[in-house]
């Protein structure tokens, strides 16, 4: 909306006719009504500068004549309104047909209104501001429609993201898991993966931090392990906080053995660096991480992918924290390529 005081711009409207009088005819009235008109000979001249057009510059409204030459009124309209650019401009056909079918088929290519020649002048002025007022209700709507949607993406995602941390939240897993296992097939198929992984990474001794530290400290510690594992992710893996102290990653496409490999970098990752909590306090931290697999030999449904991977990860902790495991079973999905690391 525009401040009050600042007086609107005037319409931007496009005539298109081949007839020479009747172009110059429609020229004088309109520019008499103070509208910002331009003119084309016909229709291509007209479809050529309506696709050089910049989008803030296109018409409000367009007048054209049915028969043209080359390119008729009613197959530049059904490119207009087939333009996601250009579908909401006013279209009026300029015509001497006065049939139902004739202005039937004009309004089945997209016409919004119809004026018979020869044109009326009072006619042509009442018209016009009618489908500019439609116009900018049309316009106005549809402005607000992409504000609805651009918020509700907003809230979707923000629904999808925990608070405390910036990563995808459980909801996120939840909703994309079992989606993302459905891609997992024989690798001659339509699957897009033969592996999806699924890593459990869980802070060890988490309760310590926040009872020496306090829960601030703590958040800033998750805060600091989530950036860290972010920014070291494969760029096909997702990252999620699961709860508490305890993040998923799903990693899509690569072998069990490779997979294993890729989850001890980033507990490398957690343990080599102490998190600084003050300028002169840096408080060592290290995860355990249990890995789930699905396969095109063991297909499994969400609920069982994330039990697997909370049993390994219920191992790694009963084998002394701070290291990864994964079933021995799931090793040897790829036993053909345990030492080559084969990635789909």
């Amino acid at each position: 909306m525009k401040p009050l005081g600042i007086p609107e711009p005037p319409a931007r409207l496009l005539v298109v006719d081949d007839e020479t009088s009747s172009r110059e005819f429609l020229l004088h009235m309109l520019q008499e009504s103070h509208y910002r008109v331009t003119t084309a000979f016909n229709g291509r001249a007209a479809w050529d500068w309506l696709t050089r057009c910049a989008t803030h510059e296109l018409p409000n409204l367009i007048l054209c004549d049915w028969i043209m030459p080359d390119l008729s009124g009613i197959e530049l309209c059904r490119r207009i309104k087939a333009n996601p650019e250009m579908q909401l401009c006013y279209f009026i056909l300029l015509t001497a047909r006065s049939d139902v079918e004739d202005r039937v088929v004009g309004l089945d290519a997209g016409a919004d209104d119809f004026i018979t020649k020869p044109v009326d002048p009072d006619e042509l002025l009442a018209r016009v501001r009618a489908g500019l007022r439609l116009h900018h209700l049309t316009h106005a709507l549809a402005q607000a429609n992409r504000q609805l949607q651009a918020r509700n993406e907003l809230l979707e995602s923000l629904s999808m993201t925990d608070a405390l941390t910036g990563v995808l939240n459980r909801r996120a897993l939840d909703q994309g898991l079992p989606q993302m296992l459905q891609q997992v097939g024989p690798r001659y198929s339509e699957a897009r993966y033969r592996y999806m992984c699924l890593m459990m990474i869980d802070v060890d001794y988490f309760k310590n931090v926040n009872d020496t530290h306090g829960h601030y400290v703590g958040d800033c510690v998750l805060q600091v392990i989530a950036q860290r594992l972010q920014s070291h992710l494969r760029p096909a893996s997702l990252l999620y906080r699961y709860g508490g102290e305890e993040f998923a990653c799903i990693t899509p496409g690569i072998s069990p053995s490779r997979c294993y490999r890729y989850a001890d970098s980033l507990r490398a990752v957690i343990q080599d660096n102490p998190i600084a909590i003050s300028p002169k306090k840096q408080i060592p931290v290290t995860v355990s991480i249990g890995i789930g697999v699905s396969s095109d030999r063991k297909r499994l449904d969400a609920d069982t992918l994330i039990k697997a991977a909370d049993q390994a990860l219920y191992q790694a902790k009963n084998l002394g924290r701070n290291r990864v495991f994964m079933a021995e079973g799931d090793l040897e999905l790829n036993s053909a390529g345990l030492n080559s690391g084969e990635e789909d």
